[in-house]
């Protein structure tokens, strides 16, 4: 969203022009009569500072605390293999898994801050979940995800 500034428009012949500023005075004040009796000004409650609203800590990120992990999955061989997850922004396309051996092995090295990631392979153009990892999460489409762990 741009800001923008009022400029009034001049005219064209400003150079000889005067402006004329008029000045206004205040009526004096009215005399008020003193009050017969006022009561006495009532003692403020010091002010009560709230308490910082509850946040959920965020997963700590601490440079130079990244780790590889070793993402690995056994399929036929001549498959394209990629990894995606919430450490990628789930871009399927973005870390491909290599079969170096030709046997159907896939590798990948990612490095992770320590910290709690979902994650799924991307075989052939269909999503998988780590068929070695018992642990997963159920996702916002009604299937599941894989679920890593990485510890400091």
């Amino acid at each position: 969203m741009q800001s923008s500034k009022y400029s009034p428009k001049e005219s064209g012949s400003s150079r000889n022009q005067t402006t004329k500023t008029a000045v206004v005075k205040k009526a004096p004040a009215a005399k008020q009569a003193p009050a017969a009796r006022q009561a006495p000004a009532a003692k403020k409650a010091p002010a009560v500072k709230k308490a910082p609203a509850m946040q959920k800590a965020p997963v700590a990120k601490m440079p130079g605390k990244r780790k590889n992990v070793i993402f690995q999955v056994q399929t036929k061989p001549g498959s394209k293999v990629y990894i995606a997850g919430d450490f990628n922004a789930w871009n399927h396309r973005e870390k491909e898994l290599c079969d170096d051996d030709g046997n159907g092995l896939y590798q990948v090295a990612v490095e992770l801050e320590p910290g709690t990631y979902e994650y799924k392979f991307h075989i052939n153009d269909s999503w998988c979940v780590d068929p070695e990892n018992p642990k997963f999460n159920q996702n916002s489409m009604g299937t599941l995800n894989s679920v890593i762990i990485v510890e400091e």
